[in-house]
């Protein structure tokens, strides 16, 4: 793929989305549907960001540089950095809009949209093609948003316990 696009790809992606994994769908839609990045460079790149140090949203550094080595996570770092470095002067100018109840629904709707979103593309990932997940992965699914809804719970306990059930329960 061409520098220019897949810069262009990584910018428009993280600015349409809300940090973190909010890019994931949009990102499998422009690169892995097309056949630039795979699923298994994907699901990479997630590990390697939630393992590493930083904000969540860097995994997407690690994807650039899977799919188009050192420039490619360079342009990844670059385009999914822009967006918040425009943001901040933005809202300044704009603070009294930013704080009215019409802007606090518009990014409510948009987090809600993400999160559909995410748990789609989520839900694609995880099981093997064709493959059903099975009853204890989604138990451990149902668990992990029970221990998580209202955060009482360490999200890192939560990723820990699935994990070790993962190794227990995998055959």
């Amino acid at each position: 793929m061409e520098y220019v696009a897949l810069f262009a790809v990584f910018l428009k992606d993280s600015a349409f989305a809300l940090g973190g994994l909010g890019p994931l769908p949009l990102i499998r839609q422009d690169l892995v549907a097309p056949g630039i990045a795979t699923d298994a460079q994907v699901v990479q790149a997630l590990a390697i960001g939630r393992l590493s140090t930083g904000p969540n949203g860097l995994w997407i550094v690690s994807l650039g540089y899977l799919v188009a080595g050192w420039v490619g996570a360079a342009l990844a770092l670059v385009a999914t950095s822009l967006p918040a470095l425009v943001m901040v002067p933005a809202t300044a100018l704009a603070r009294r809009y930013v704080l009215s109840a019409p802007f606090a629904g518009l990014v409510r709707g948009a987090s809600l949209a993400t999160a559909g979103l995410l748990v789609a593309t989520g839900a694609s990932l995880v099981p093997p093609a064709g493959a059903a997940p099975s009853p204890w992965q989604l138990a451990v699914a149902a668990a992990a948003l029970a221990l998580t809804y209202q955060g009482r719970v360490h999200p890192g306990l939560v990723v820990g316990g699935a994990a070790l059930a993962g190794l227990a329960l995998a055959r």
